[in-house]
Parts: structure tokens; C-alpha cells; sequence
């Protein structure tokens, strides 16, 4: 049976201003890493992209990226080597995919620390259709999107949604669910996304899926109800600390920030030649 839900979105807004009170005070720092191994769906290889910095002060314009420290991914089939990016100012690499079952291990050696995390492939459903709805927003510059995938039955499963303009390093709206009350059922969502912004450089619309862990579900939801993601990538730091899936072996009291999430992801692109007569005029 095909259900229909239709969200308001007060999940991420990157757009709205809000006065805040900031404490300045600044003494503990802390390593923060964002890492990801992402594989495309039905592919066999897989890459990893991880981005090492120290927090700092709030104000400060020092550059807090770490660009010499050591980062492995150990599989079954070996230790593979992150190489730093001077440009794109992150560590990467392809990953060879053999199964489900098998832990991909990370590990950053930096200052006399050893990091280090360990998590399974998640597996995602694909993306069916991305449609543009008829709805109106109260907000002129939006447009609905219809999106429809069928959630495999009785897993359990917490999704990640990103839209934006296609590419790695964009920023992207963030989305985050679980499928409560969709298992086992194709699922068709309501999402609407500034017109302007969106396609101000490009003609096409990206929509992204990939997969959560429990852990991981929870800890994106605190981190956005303290930080609203305001840096575009949703795991990365926070306006406090907040512990993730990363533990610090050499010295487990002086965690690191950030979080390590091994995932498939689909996509699809979405053109706004396909948008109803008058949506762009």
C-alpha cells in the first residue's frame, strides 16, 4: 500500500537568523572528526573522506584543519591509506566493498593520540521518484518536492536525506527519519525547497538517501537541536560537546568531537525543466 505524509520542515533552516548570546570563554580544546565511508548503491567500491581540526575560539579566522596526521581504514582485505587533500582540505580514498558484515575500521594517529571507531555498511533503499508537487508554500521562493521510496520490511531503518546542488562539497538541506510507521511500505514525502538558491548555478535539484545507525539517528537529533548544522555538514561539531561513536584510545576522557558513519547512498537529480508551467517565471 502506497502512504502518503506530508512534513513541515522546522528540521534544518541554513537561511533564518536568530540573536544569540555567545560565550566566549575558550579553554578546552578538542580534536573534531567528521569522517565518512560512503558507497553508491549497486556499486562495489566505496570512498572514504575524512576531515580532521581543532576547535577554536568563536571568533577566531585561524585555520584549525589538520593536514598531518595518520588516517587507516582496515577492512578484511587490508589497511588502506587516507591521503590529504590540499585543496579540498580532507583525507581520502577508495575502499574496496566485500559485504554487509564487514567492520570498517578507522584509525587517525595525530599529537600522541590514537583515535579510533568501528561500524558496518548500512544498506538503503533506492530513490523511486523525485517529483515537483502542486502545493504552495507561504513562502513564494519555495517549491515542492515529492519524494517516493519503498522501506524494506522490518529492519528498522533511520535515513539521512540531503538536497542541494549536486557535489561533495556543497551545502546541502539535511533531513533525518525513521521508518516508525512506514515499514515495509512504499513511502512518498513532502519536502519544499528555495527555488532561488537551489538552482541559481545549476539546472538540476540533488537528492540524497543514505542510512543511519540508532546511534547515530540519535546523536544527529541533539546535535541540530543545540547547532542546527549551520556548517552544512550535520556531523561535525556543536556549540557544546557533545560524544560521538569515535573514542580516544590513548586517552579516553579527551574524546574527540564528530562522528564516523559507514553508509550506501542513491541519488537522484531532478531537473526544473520537469517543474509545472509558471514554477520559474
Amino acid at each position: 500500500m502506497k502512504k502518503y505524509f506530508f512534513y513541515i520542515i522546522i528540521f534544518l533552516c541554513f537561511s533564518c537568523e536568530k540573536v544569540i548570546d555567545i560565550d566566549t570563554d575558550y579553554s578546552d580544546e578538542r580534536i573534531v572528526i567528521d569522517a565518512t565511508v560512503f558507497k553508491k548503491l549497486n556499486e562495489k567500491f566505496a570512498t572514504a573522506i575524512v576531515r580532521v581540526s581543532t576547535t577554536a575560539p568563536f571568533f577566531s579566522e585561524n585555520n584549525t584543519e589538520i593536514n598531518n596526521a595518520k588516517v587507516f581504514i582496515k577492512t578484511q582485505k587490508g589497511k588502506v591509506t587516507l591521503n590529504y587533500n590540499t585543496e579540498k582540505k580532507y583525507y581520502s580514498n577508495t575502499i574496496d566493498f566485500s559485504d554487509y558484515e564487514e567492520d570498517y575500521e578507522i584509525s587517525i594517529d595525530y599529537d600522541g593520540q590514537s583515535y579510533f571507531s568501528s561500524e558496518k555498511l548500512i544498506k538503503i533503499p533506492p530513490i523511486e521518484s523525485v517529483t515537483f508537487g502542486n502545493r504552495k508554500s507561504l513562502n513564494t521562493d519555495e517549491v515542492e518536492l515529492l519524494v517516493t521510496f519503498t522501506d524494506p520490511k522490518g529492519v528498522g531503518d533511520y535515513y539521512l536525506w540531503k538536497f542541494g546542488p549536486f557535489g561533495v562539497d556543497n551545502k546541502y538541506d539535511y533531513l533525518v527519519s525513521r521508518d516508525l510507521y512506514i515499514d515495509g511500505n512504499q513511502f512518498t514525502f513532502s519536502f519544499f525547497i528555495d527555488k532561488t538558491k537551489y538552482f541559481n548555478y545549476d539546472e538540476y535539484v540533488n537528492i540524497e538517501i543514505s542510512g543511519l545507525t540508532d546511534e547515530g539517528y540519535n546523536y544527529l537529533n541533539i546535535l541540530t537541536a543545540q547547532a542546527g548544522a549551520q556548517s552544512g555538514r550535520p556531523f561535525s561539531t556543536a556549540s557544546s560537546v557533545i560524544k560521538g561513536n569515535i573514542i580516544n584510545q590513548s586517552n579516553p576522557e579527551k574524546f574527540p568531537l564528530g562522528y564516523y558513519r559507514v553508509s550506501e547512498f542513491d541519488y537522484f537529480r531532478l531537473s526544473k525543466k520537469n517543474a509545472p508551467d509558471g514554477t520559474f517565471d
